[in-house]
């Protein structure tokens, strides 16, 4: 075989898979997911609920070896765009900064 054919078959091969995966990216993204903030809950309930608080002070209470009162829990968002404009402020900072001469 020619270089050229092995060249535009292998070209077709990457340009296939590659096809295959943005379809199911794009497939997997058009699908409603159920996911929610916390299980039992809906995202913009912001309760948590009662077998997730029992949960938690039991593990208290096991750790700590004596009984305790879960008063407050604070849900931690994912850190998903938070880092990338993060990053864009350090990146800003950075190119405001003046060397010193030498």
């Amino acid at each position: 075989m020619s270089p050229t054919v092995v060249a535009l078959v292998c070209m077709g091969v990457v340009i296939c898979a590659m096809a295959l995966i943005i379809g199911f990216l794009l497939g997997r993204r058009s699908v409603p997911s159920d996911r929610r903030a916390f299980p039992g809950t809906a995202a913009g309930e912001g309760e948590v609920p009662p077998e997730i608080v029992a949960v938690l002070a039991a593990a208290a209470h096991a750790v700590l070896g004596k009984s305790v009162v879960v008063r407050r829990i604070n849900v931690l968002r994912p850190a998903g765009q938070e880092n990338w404009s993060r990053v864009g402020r350090i990146d800003i900072l950075r190119s405001h900064r003046m060397d010193p001469k030498r």
